[in-house]
């Protein structure tokens, strides 16, 4: 007899995981001589998305395909009306999903150090949302916890 078994993208600790991965190279970026201002932001948005679904997974949503902040923010307000606090902010992480990204962009040139400050400093604020919201275990039990994804008992 086979056990299902959660793939990674089923769970919270997965997407909160990654989301904590995009946040600290865009902090680590940020700090650098020279910048990449753009790569930054775009950072964030994808942090600040991966954040939302690990929310929203661990509230037993199935997984949709969405870039959108906005529309994930208003996902996540059904369940706690703080994250319509971020309705403006997502709106401005979203902008950087597209704007910016390849070269001869218009937004490319334009997103400088404020842009990249305030991308960083919105995906803090939501990460201490969604941290204070899902219960995840500690790193030790989490990485035993996902030594387990994948252990089947027969």
């Amino acid at each position: 007899m086979t056990v299902p078994v959660k793939k990674p993208i089923e769970t919270p600790a997965e997407w909160l995981r990654f989301a904590n991965e995009n946040l600290q190279v865009a902090e680590h970026e940020l700090a650098y001589e020279e910048p990449a201002f753009h790569t930054i932001c775009f950072l964030c948005q994808s942090a600040a998305e991966k954040y939302l679904k690990g929310y929203l997974i661990a509230q037993g949503w199935h997984l949709e395909k969405t870039h959108d902040i906005v529309v994930l923010l208003r996902l996540c307000a059904d369940n706690n009306c703080d994250f319509a606090e971020f309705l403006e902010k997502g709106a401005i992480l979203n902008e950087y999903i597209v704007d910016g990204r390849y070269p001869g962009d218009l937004a490319y040139e334009a997103i400088g150090q404020v842009d990249a400050q305030e991308a960083v400093d919105i995906v803090q604020s939501l990460k201490s949302l969604v941290m204070s919201q899902v219960d995840i275990k500690s790193d030790k039990q989490n990485a035993a916890f996902q030594d387990t994804l994948f252990t089947v008992d027969l």
